[in-house]
Order: C-alpha cells, then sequence, then structure tokens
C-alpha cells in the first residue's frame, strides 16, 4: 500500500494513512496523528468495540517479514472502526444522503482493503513454504496464524456491521412499503365508497327519473280522458241539437192527438145521452 484516504465519521475531515510506514500491533492502542491536510490534522482512534490484535513479535524479521499484512489488517481495522461509526447513522433521523454516500464509500475501502489483505494473505502463506529453517518459519507460521486469525475476526465484525445495517434498511423498507400499501388500501377504500355513493346517487336520481316520467305518463292519461269525456259531450250536444226537431214534433203530434182524443170523447158523451133519451120516448 501507499497512501489511502479515509473520510472521518464526521464527514468534515479526510485522514490520509501512508501505508509505507511500518507498525507493530503495539501502536494500535495508541493515537496516531496523521500528515496535515489543506492545513487540518486528524487523529485516527480505535474504536472500543472493534477487537484488539496480539502483537507480541519474537523478532525484527517477523516485522520486515509481515509489515505490510500487518499495517493492512490495522487499516483494514480502522476503516471498520469508521464504518461502525457511519452505520450507527443509518436508518435513524440523522441519515440522510450524506450519510449513505460515506457508507457506501467507506465499504467499497474496506472491500478494497480486504481484497489486497486475502492476496498478501496468499502470497504470505506460499513464502512460508520457501523458508528452510524450522525455527524460523514456525515462528513465521504462528505470526501469519495471528494475522490471519485477527484479520478473520474484523473481517467478521465488517460483515456482521453489513448485515446489521440491510437487516436495518430492509426492516425501514418494509414498514415504508407497509405503509404505502396501507395508504394504498385507504385510498382504494376512499374510491370505493365514492363510487358507490356515485352508484347510489345514480339509483336514486333513475328512481326519481322514473317516478317523473309515470306521474306525467298519468297527466297524461288524464288529460287525454278529459279531452274524451269532452268530445262525448260534445257528441251528445249535437245530437240533442240535431233532433231537437223532431222532438218538437213529436210532442205537436201528442197535443193534437191529446185534442182529438178530448173532442172524441166529448162526442161519445153526446151520443150517449141521445140514446138515452131515445128509449126514455120509445
Amino acid at each position: 500500500f501507499e497512501k489511502l484516504r479515509l473520510p472521518c465519521p464526521c464527514g468534515s475531515a479526510v485522514f490520509v494513512i501512508d501505508t509505507r510506514n511500518n507498525m507493530s500491533f503495539q501502536d494500535f492502542g495508541a493515537k496516531r496523528p496523521t500528515k496535515p491536510q489543506n492545513g487540518r490534522t486528524g487523529t485516527l482512534n480505535p474504536v472500543a468495540e472493534s477487537n484488539s490484535f496480539d502483537g507480541s513479535l519474537s523478532s525484527k524479521d517477523d516485522f520486515s517479514q509481515f509489515s505490510q499484512l500487518r499495517d493492512g489488517i490495522v487499516q483494514y481495522q480502522r476503516n471498520v472502526g469508521i464504518l461502525k461509526n457511519i452505520a450507527k447513522k443509518c436508518g435513524t433521523k440523522h441519515d440522510g444522503p450524506e450519510t449513505k454516500t460515506q457508507y457506501g464509500v467507506q465499504v467499497d475501502v474496506i472491500q478494497q482493503l480486504g481484497t489486497r489483505i486475502e492476496s498478501q494473505l496468499q502470497t504470505s502463506e506460499a513464502d512460508l513454504r520457501s523458508i528452510s529453517s524450522r525455527t524460523e518459519a514456525a515462528r513465521s507460521r504462528a505470526t501469519y496464524v495471528k494475522l490471519a486469525r485477527d484479520f478473520r475476526s474484523v473481517e467478521v465484525t465488517f460483515k456482521n456491521i453489513t448485515l446489521e445495517v440491510r437487516q436495518r434498511l430492509n426492516l425501514i423498507e418494509s414498514k415504508k412499503l407497509h405503509l404505502e400499501d396501507e395508504q394504498q388500501q385507504e385510498d382504494r377504500r376512499g374510491e370505493d365508497r365514492q363510487q358507490l355513493q356515485m352508484q347510489l346517487q345514480q339509483e336514486e336520481d333513475a328512481v326519481n327519473l322514473q317516478i317523473m316520467r309515470e306521474r306525467e305518463e298519468e297527466i297524461r292519461n288524464i288529460n287525454q280522458g278529459m279531452h274524451t269525456v269532452n268530445e262525448i259531450y260534445k257528441d251528445l250536444a249535437y245530437l240533442v241539437e240535431q233532433q231537437q226537431e223532431d222532438v218538437d214534433k213529436v210532442e205537436v203530434h201528442m197535443e193534437n192527438a191529446n185534442a182529438s182524443a178530448q173532442a172524441g170523447l166529448t162526442h161519445v158523451e153526446k151520443a150517449n145521452e141521445n140514446a138515452q133519451k131515445q128509449c126514455l120516448i120509445s
């Protein structure tokens, strides 16, 4: 490694680490000032919850042989600590686009460091096979095992952090989707109620229209009946007017017949009197 720019958890500064400087695991517990960057200095602090390394070394040869690997693991753990601080904001009220960007960048940096460390572990493991001295090989193997174990421990922490963030964000997204689904269902229920009200209103309007049409038909029938009665009265008046002359003639004939009957009765009475007188004389 050469130089690596690391964002500060607060987002207000950027740290530059020179990976070419050798450090031991004993240095991990102390604060190390970094070189000034744009007139500012920063201090990388280890995270208390992170796993600590067992930094006991038996010789300077071991230190030199695994120095880059050791520095890479230290940087890896410090970046995991920074990621843990950023992850605390994810899914909270302090979360935002800036936090998501910092989280994504930090994850990319850690993954790149992890890839490099994996490569160095493979290279170191291959180098162990070429050591001829059994004592040196055993010492180097012990150092290698400690470094690999420490790296795997920090790697597990990194995976746990990313898993926890994913679970938290998935839970938030699930709640958000649930709320959106409930809102959509409420909107659909509101639309259904509105459609039902409109349907009831339409049915009521249709009933009122049918009633109005029936009333109009009844009024039309009544009007037509009155017109028919009026026509009947007109016909009767016409018939009466046409037959009035015949009625008058019948009345005259009846009066004439009555007069003739009275005259006949008078003649019959006179004839009866004359007949009685003749009987007395004889």
